[in-house]
């Protein structure tokens, strides 16, 4: 999926800190999600995030196997 920078900056303004979501999908399909208070963007071109999860998480190893992966902003 792709976004355009002016969308992504509006996204990534709105969010000045907080409380995140990140799901993902391990190998067998499962869900796997984790609450995220280290996350920021990096980059607008390309558009880039930075998402801190502990290495003994169970969900880092999914999100680094699947590559694909979703944040969920909370009010």
């Amino acid at each position: 999926m792709s976004v355009d920078a002016a969308s992504f900056r509006r996204a990534m303004g709105q969010f000045a800190s907080g409380v995140t979501v990140v799901t993902t999908r391990d190998a067998s399909g499962q869900p796997l999600g984790l609450t995220v208070s280290a996350f920021c963007s990096v980059s607008l071109e390309p558009p880039l995030v930075l998402v801190c999860i502990d290495h003994r998480s169970e969900a880092n190893r999914a999100l680094r196997e699947s590559g694909v992966f979703a944040v969920s902003v909370l009010a």
